[in-house]
């Protein structure tokens, strides 16, 4: 518990920082593209500082709590966050609205939303690393560390939807962990109304339900309750998907689509998503900006296969070692494979269908990254740790710290990268 409530500190503290540094920035050097201000008519010191709260797809989502969806463009961005803002806005804070005003008002709310979250989601990781790694405690806190350090730091503070997401992610899989999956299935359905990658959770339950069964009497049992599970995984992205077609249909053209989905023609048809569509000369910078997140990636899936590739391959059928044992390596827990499949099929996505700097958020809610940045830490910077493995942990670390601080830094200003 004393551990625990270390990370919460440590949570408290980031994000009192990077606020901090924002607030500061913004105040002294002002912003690139003036959007924001003009929408805000900020007039007193107290909105003028709410304002650095709102850059790039934050706009979308203040628009989204103040007005609902009126473009079809703005389908891309969840309704889960906005109508939580607009709630809290309207009630909890509603009598500071005549002050402050209706959007000043609605950014507070959705700034303690998404900074509590991630206090919140902290602590979730600390204690989902514990339930997946139970004897290897310094991971834990480690794990917990290296996303409080997340290289994208001031969009997991400002009205985004990284850490309302991360929380619900982190704690849907700790439950699934303990074997709670209507649990999990619950709290990842509401996951889906924040951000669309939620709906791969549903693989977890494939995973234990049925793959580990086959062969298995309780098969069957296993492929029902799955089925269900995924059923409720979806049901927020479900939601948003039948809104739309509501809204729009039958008069655009993906309404004749087999499965009419607002949500993948306007990824593709606004914002130039799909596979291979960022394949262009002109986003090589965007390619070696998303670089090191891509490495961290591909080296982690290595290490942690390299241990038994045979089991790895074979989603954990066969086996190259005599006996089958806990690694003791505390990364290559067998109990983590799923995640490591989870972290594998999102690369393979991210870097074939997106909009590939985007990773560097995408990933805030993988719980492997972190694991695999507190090995390469509690490798480099131990009693015992090689030259080689000390300079890897810098690199690492000093990634994590540099890019989060110049990021702060360019989203106050209303600079890319975003």
């Amino acid at each position: 518990m004393r551990t625990l409530n270390h990370v919460y500190a440590f949570a408290i503290a980031s994000r009192l920082t990077t606020i901090t540094i924002a607030i500061l920035s913004y105040l002294t050097t002002g912003t690139y593209d003036s959007s924001a201000d003009i929408q805000l008519a900020s007039s007193s010191l107290i909105q003028r500082c709410l304002s650095v709260f709102l850059r790039w797809d934050a706009l979308y989502f203040v628009h989204i709590a103040r007005q609902g969806y009126i473009y079809e463009q703005e389908h891309a961005f969840f309704p889960g966050l906005p109508l939580v803002s607009r709630y809290l806005a309207q009630t909890v804070f509603s009598p500071i609205k005549t002050y402050l005003g209706e959007q000043h008002t609605i950014i507070l709310a959705g700034a303690l939303v998404t900074n509590i979250s991630f206090i919140l989601a902290a602590g979730s990781l600390f204690k989902l690393t514990r339930s997946i790694f139970p004897g290897y405690p310094q991971l834990a806190i480690i794990s917990s560390i290296a996303f409080c350090l997340s290289p994208p730091s001031m969009f997991m503070s400002a009205l985004y939807t990284e850490s309302p997401f991360a929380l619900l992610s982190f704690t849907g899989m700790l439950w699934y962990s303990q074997k709670h999956y209507l649990g999990a299935s619950i709290l990842w359905g509401l996951a889906s109304s924040i951000r669309s990658n939620a709906i791969v959770y549903s693989g977890f339950f494939m995973y234990d339900l049925i793959l580990r069964r086959i062969g298995k009497c309780t098969m069957i049992t296993g492929l029902i309750r799955s089925i269900l599970y995924t059923a409720i995984t979806l049901s927020g992205y479900t939601a948003v998907q039948y809104y739309g077609y509501l809204e729009y249909c039958p008069e655009r053209p993906w309404c004749t689509q087999t499965i009419p989905m607002i949500y993948s023609f306007v990824q593709k048809e606004y914002w130039n998503n799909g596979f291979l569509a960022y394949y262009e000369v002109k986003q090589i910078p965007n390619f070696l900006l998303a670089l090191p997140i891509i490495s961290l990636t591909v080296v982690g899936l290595w290490k942690y296969a390299q241990y038994d590739w045979l089991w790895f391959c074979s989603l954990g059928f066969l086996s190259s070692k005599d006996q089958v044992k806990e690694p003791t390596m505390s990364y290559s827990s067998r109990r983590a494979a799923p995640f490591m499949y989870l972290w594998g099929l999102l690369l393979l996505y991210a870097v074939t269908c997106m909009h590939v700097q985007v990773i560097i958020r995408f990933f805030t809610a993988l719980p492997p990254l972190y694991w695999f940045t507190a090995q390469l830490w509690i490798n480099g910077f131990g009693k015992q740790g090689k030259i080689m493995q000390q300079w890897i942990s810098k690199i690492v670390l000093s990634y994590y710290v540099l890019y989060g601080l110049v990021g702060i830094v360019l989203f106050a200003a209303f600079l890319p990268p975003a």
